[in-house]
């Protein structure tokens, strides 16, 4: 479970970072973001891009053994789960996003409830 969580995790992020680095305009018009400024663009390299790599990079260090594998764990639950939260709240407060979205809010509970399970078996 541990390595599994730490690599699928992992790998969603790689991806996801990496596209919004190097694509930005297609990765935010499918949600209906319209990017028409040099400054919409630097924030999604640097927050979308850039620290999602990092993340990718975190989670799969733990999955390599290049990083405490509990410390990868709790970073994929703290993470992932206040992506989630954020999500949840802006459902509540804003209405329904597209359905991308849900299916990212799925995908990080998924791994969020993943990496608790591997947490507690690991005990």
């Amino acid at each position: 479970m541990t390595r599994f969580t730490l690599f699928g995790a992992g790998l969603m992020m790689l991806v996801v970072g990496a596209l919004h680095l190097l694509n930005p305009q297609m990765m935010m018009r499918e949600p209906g973001i319209e990017l028409s400024t040099v400054n919409h663009l630097h924030v999604i390299r640097a927050a979308y891009g850039g620290a999602y790599l990092g993340m990718a990079a975190l989670f799969l260090a733990g999955a390599l053994g290049r990083l405490d594998v509990r410390f990868s764990l709790s970073s994929v639950v703290i993470l992932f789960a206040g992506f989630a939260l954020g999500r949840l709240v802006s459902i509540a407060a804003d209405g329904l996003p597209v359905p991308l979205y849900l299916g990212v809010l799925s995908a990080e509970v998924f791994f969020a409830v993943c990496a608790v399970v591997a947490l507690r078996s690991g005990r």
